[in-house]
């Protein structure tokens, strides 16, 4: 339960407690656990699953020119605290445990590959701009 005051506080607390009754008996230690759907602990998790998919998509589909190497880094780095913050905290939340390595090797390997494709001769890359909708002699 929220102790807060405010508009989101209030609203909060009624989601809850229309969505308390319905919860199966099997499912009750789940949903009252520290790090259960009533917490932060669970949704922010939850929510930065959509950033492994994104990066899956991108492991499958960018090409590693267009691969922001600054970005990967520095979204693996903060992944990669966030794993130790994980288990430094209480309680220990698992869940973010998972994402956040996942983040992180998914975020290695875009590093991997967009370092291999700099070794392998980068400076002989044509790049096609098909998708520029001008024709630089009409400028």
């Amino acid at each position: 339960m929220s102790k807060g005051s405010g508009p989101l506080s209030k609203l909060y607390n009624v989601i809850i407690n229309s969505v308390d009754p319905l919860v199966p008996q099997a499912l009750q230690p789940f949903w009252i656990s520290p790090a259960g759907p009533q917490t932060v602990f669970f949704w922010g998790p939850f929510i930065k699953w959509i950033m492994v998919v994104a990066g899956l998509g991108d492991t499958l589909k960018r090409p590693a020119q267009n691969i922001s190497l600054n970005q990967s880094m520095s979204l693996a780095a903060a992944s990669l605290i966030y794993t130790r913050y994980s288990m430094v905290i209480t309680p220990k939340n698992y869940s973010m445990l998972a994402v956040n390595a996942a983040i992180v090797i998914i975020q290695s390997f875009l590093i991997a590959k967009h370092l291999k494709w700099r070794s392998e001769g980068a400076q002989e890359t044509v790049y096609n701009y098909s998708d520029f909708p001008l024709d630089p002699d009409d400028w």
